[in-house]
């Protein structure tokens, strides 16, 4: 015999609702014993962390990035015309290469014949400016042998005309002489400072014309980096040269110690900010050379500061606030007065009317003005 699902299920609604009905006279019934209006439950205030941020005295850090390049670059030029002759095995990009240290010449022949016209023409007019003279010596003897008292008419009588026209001919040849030795020095290359190759642009046999590149060439003696700084910057750095200087690879993080070369005194042209130079003495000798062309983070030790907050930079938020506990246990955002910042802290002005301000070490998006919380001291990191 098949029972019908239906008078179950109006059974089951029936239960059900007197089960509702039973469990609302009852809260009605609590309700009236406490009052009329229902028991609001409070809602539990989150724990934050804190820090008790005091004003100190702190060494200000001057912050910034810049590009190491040489103190020299040079796009070598040939001074004289010619065919290249001879070519040193050490003339090749990447190797140093030693101040007046010769790597290549061009042939000579043309210029040392011309440095031996010039010795003869200068031994020629020395001859002549000497025969003025005796001529010149002798015409007053000759004079003064006549017995006129009075001076002759014209300057040629004592050949001062001549003696002057011997004087410049010997000049003329001397010049001649200083430019035929230039010339032929200039067939011999060399760097005018210790430097690495960069590039080499002739090879044995190629005939250059004045004017040629023949090589780029970066000095070795130091490298500078130019590091341009607000005006915020400015004002915490020290006119003291002598301050220290840290220079880090951005992608190695590896260091060296620099020295402020010197301040510049005008603004750059596209940031419109005025730069310091910071240098790097025998970068090539370093236990880690600094190439030229490393990306530089730069820190120079500036003033020091009175009555400057120190925060864990997880304290400033990505609006640059910094979020505080009130006397009243409320969270209170406000915006961050950065004086500088370094390593992995950041120094504040305090804030006006608060003595002892206790920081969020790590405030989140969540956050909200007046928002009550349970903060938790802890010890700055």
């Amino acid at each position: 015999m098949k029972i019908s699902p239906i008078p179950v299920v109006v059974t089951l609604i029936a239960v059900v609702s007197i089960g509702i009905a039973v469990a609302y006279n009852s809260h009605k019934m609590a309700q009236q014993a406490r009052g009329s209006k229902p028991a609001q439950v409070d809602a539990i205030a989150p724990n934050v962390s804190v820090i008790n941020a005091i004003p100190g005295t702190y060494q200000a850090y001057v912050s910034g990035h810049g590009e190491a390049k040489a103190h020299w670059t040079l796009t070598l030029k040939a001074q004289v015309k010619g065919e290249v002759i001879n070519m040193s095995e050490q003339f090749a990009t990447g190797n140093l290469i030693a101040k007046d240290q010769e790597f290549a010449q061009i042939d000579n022949t043309e210029y040392l014949q011309a440095l031996a016209s010039t010795k003869v023409a200068l031994a020629d007019a020395k001859l002549a400016l000497q025969e003025e003279q005796d001529l010149g010596s002798q015409a007053k003897r000759e004079w003064e042998r006549s017995g006129v008292t009075q001076a002759p008419s014209s300057p040629l009588v004592f050949r001062t005309l001549q003696l002057e026209a011997a004087q410049a001919t010997l000049d003329n040849a001397q010049y001649a002489l200083q430019t035929a030795q230039r010339d032929e020095k200039n067939t011999h290359i060399s760097a005018p400072f210790d430097a690495v190759v960069l590039s080499r642009d002739i090879d044995l046999g190629t005939y250059v014309n004045i004017g040629d590149t023949l090589a780029t060439l970066n000095s070795t003696d130091k490298v500078e980096i130019s590091v341009p700084l607000s005006l915020n910057q400015w004002q915490n750095l020290a006119s003291d040269k002598s301050k220290e200087v840290i220079l880090s690879d951005v992608t190695t993080q590896n260091q060296w110690q620099g020295y402020i070369a010197r301040f510049e005194q005008h603004l750059d042209d596209s940031s419109r900010q005025r730069s310091v130079v910071v240098a790097l003495d025998k970068p090539f000798e370093q236990a880690t050379p600094l190439l030229p062309g490393t990306f530089l983070a730069v820190q120079i030790a500036g003033k020091t500061l009175d009555n400057v907050i120190k925060l864990p930079a997880s304290a400033i938020s990505q609006e640059g606030l910094i979020w505080y506990v009130s006397e009243q246990n409320t969270l209170v955002s406000t915006t961050a007065n950065k004086v500088f910042e370094r390593n992995d802290y950041v120094y504040i002005s305090p804030i006006a009317g608060q003595s002892n301000l206790r920081v969020v070490a790590r405030p989140l998006v969540s956050y909200l003005n007046e928002m009550r919380v349970n903060p938790i001291v802890e010890e700055m990191p």
